[in-house]
């Protein structure tokens, strides 16, 4: 009868390998055809089938490999090709180890091994592997050893949850140490930026009333200046007195900036685009003595950021890295492609995912933890009196943030500072910057709807476009306009206040403009837009803002450019 032709209701001598077995070609290997094979071989063949625990066979010098159906499973990949396979070319990887197995059994000896470590390619692909290994000798028809027999017992999983077990348990005073360590360093976050917070919805208050005063200031001093334009004393305490009330604005800007309510208008840019825009600004601003040194990523990702405002905050931070240096030595700006996982985000405003990360670094005089706990609230500054305002890093801050990102900030005295700005990555397509045709005239004919709360501004508002010849109708707010609106009044455009008391909001009044036919133009104006016109104040393209205070020509020309724009000529 045929070797292995009958199982006798042995599962194992009816499996997979016993088919594999009886159907190989032996006579290629050392062993010859199988039906002349040995008693003893035989028998070891049938025992190491019948067993469920991984076994295999070594047989003769080179030790051609014969194995059960458990075997099959543990060797991966490599099965079936490891069937009548000598052992060392079998499993290359560890073809030295497997020389010892041979060279010691088949002189009598017998080995063992507890979680033996391997490194081998079962699947194409190195993989550290622990087993249980037990080798003993197999005797041929004459009693010498002929063969090795193999018990293989994986025991990677449980050497692994072993480890992560150890590993979980391994000092645990110092991980509960490290836990109320992280702990206490995220309540003080969470502290400082309730702090900022705060801080922010005053400042930002402030910024909106102290706007509408300027505007007030602005407009009359124009107004004075149009009404007097030969009296050379009149003209030069006005000019004086407009170039201060420039700079309330520019401060009241960062203000709002710190406090995130100002209007941004984010488009998608590369980082490499915007630099290579700033480079000469940047050298410009900070002297020959410094040096920049940039280092962006040719292939840098993209990011939807408000363009003139991350061109602030750039130049912002290296004023102030030329300044922590004295004026002398190097700047690096570098960019990189990042991606956060859960750890990293801990203890950032942000979640889990690709972002750039623009840093500004010097290697100036630095900061003390003290001062390193302050650098972002307003008006706080360690230069002397008149050399600032201590809102450069409060404005990078309220920017950052609303722009979706994070800043932080690295210094330690005597070694530089290092500030870091996170901007999630855009996968949006990236913005082109167009041209933008002069607006040749400001005046105009049409009859424009003044919507505003104040009445300082609105007299001044009203004068000066009355001045460019348009006819001017007032509201004092959204419910007055509304009336005037529904009562039969065509304006050409609608210049309304977005903060304002009553029912009807300027958004109501822009929904009815665009419901009109033709559509009515809508300009609005604010000293800041608190989240009404937008989401966390991004400005979509079809919004259109005058951020007070503003002069004439402002006014006008944006007047004109609404109207133009709605007219669809040049």
């Amino acid at each position: 009868m045929q070797f292995l032709s009958n199982p006798y209701g042995c599962e194992g001598w009816s499996g997979e390998m016993a088919r594999r077995i009886r159907a190989f070609d032996w006579s290629s290997t050392d062993l010859g055809p199988i039906d002349s094979w040995s008693t003893s071989l035989a028998c070891n063949v049938q025992m190491m089938l019948a067993s469920p625990i991984p076994m295999v066979m070594l047989w003769g010098p080179a030790g051609h490999m014969i194995y059960n159906d458990s075997y099959s499973v543990l060797a991966g990949g490599r099965h079936p090709y490891l069937l009548g396979t000598p052992v060392e070319q079998g499993w290359p990887e560890v073809a030295e180890f497997n020389r010892y197995v041979l060279d010691t059994c088949l002189a009598g000896g017998t080995l063992s091994f507890n979680n033996k470590e391997l490194v081998l390619l079962r699947n194409g692909k190195p993989e550290d592997v622990w087993m249980d290994l037990y080798y003993s000798p197999l005797a041929g028809d004459n009693q010498q050893p002929a063969g090795v027999l193999a018990i293989v017992v994986e025991t990677t999983a449980h050497v692994n949850s072993e480890r992560l077990r150890q590993e979980l348990t391994h000092n645990l005073e110092q991980r509960v140490a490290a836990e109320v360590q992280a702990r206490s360093a995220a309540e003080a976050q969470l502290r400082q930026s309730q702090k900022l917070e705060a801080i922010g919805g005053l400042t930002g208050g402030v910024a909106h009333d102290f706007n509408n005063l300027l505007q007030v200031i602005a407009g009359n001093l124009h107004l004075l200046a149009r009404h007097e334009p030969e009296n050379a004393q009149v003209q030069r305490r006005v000019t004086a007195a407009i170039a201060a009330v420039e700079r309330g604005a520019k401060l009241s800007s960062q203000l709002l900036a710190f406090a995130r309510r100002q209007p941004l208008s984010p488009a998608v840019y590369n980082p490499q685009r915007i630099y290579a825009g700033l480079v000469e600004l940047l050298q410009r601003a900070l002297g020959e003595t410094i040096h920049i040194d940039v280092q962006l990523p040719q292939d840098s990702w993209c990011i939807n950021v408000d363009r003139n405002q991350l061109e602030n905050a750039l130049l912002n931070l290296a004023i102030n890295a030329r300044d922590a240096m004295q004026g002398e030595g190097v700047i690096r700006i570098t960019g990189e492609n990042i991606l956060l996982n859960p750890d990293d985000c801990a203890g950032k405003s942000l979640l889990p995912g690709e972002y750039v990360r623009l840093a500004v670094t010097d290697i100036g005089r630095g900061m003390s933890a003290a001062i390193l706990a302050r650098v972002f609230e307003p008006f706080f500054t360690t230069k002397r009196e008149g050399h600032g305002t201590g809102l450069g890093l409060s404005m990078v801050f309220g920017f950052v943030r609303q722009s979706g990102g994070h800043v932080e900030v690295w210094s330690e005295e005597g070694r530089g500072t290092v500030v870091q700005m996170y901007f999630p990555r855009s996968l949006g397509e990236e913005s082109h910057d167009t041209e933008v045709d002069p607006v040749l005239h400001t005046g105009g004919q049409e009859t424009i709807l003044v919507v505003e709360d104040n009445a300082d501004v609105r007299v001044t508002v009203v004068d000066l476009l009355e001045q460019s010849g348009y006819t001017v109708l007032t509201a004092e707010d959204g419910d007055r306009a509304m009336q005037t609106l529904l009562g039969g009044v065509q304006p050409d455009l609608i210049f309304t206040d977005v903060v304002m008391p009553g029912r009807i909001k300027s958004t109501d009044l822009a929904d009815w403009a665009r419901a009109q036919v033709p559509p009515v133009a809508v300009l609005f104006t604010s000293g800041h837009t608190r989240d009404i016109l937008s989401s966390n104040h991004l400005l979509s393209p079809d919004i259109h803002l005058l951020s007070k205070p503003y002069s004439p020509e402002a006014l006008t020309q944006r007047v004109r450019s609404v109207l133009t724009a709605r007219q669809g000529c040049p």
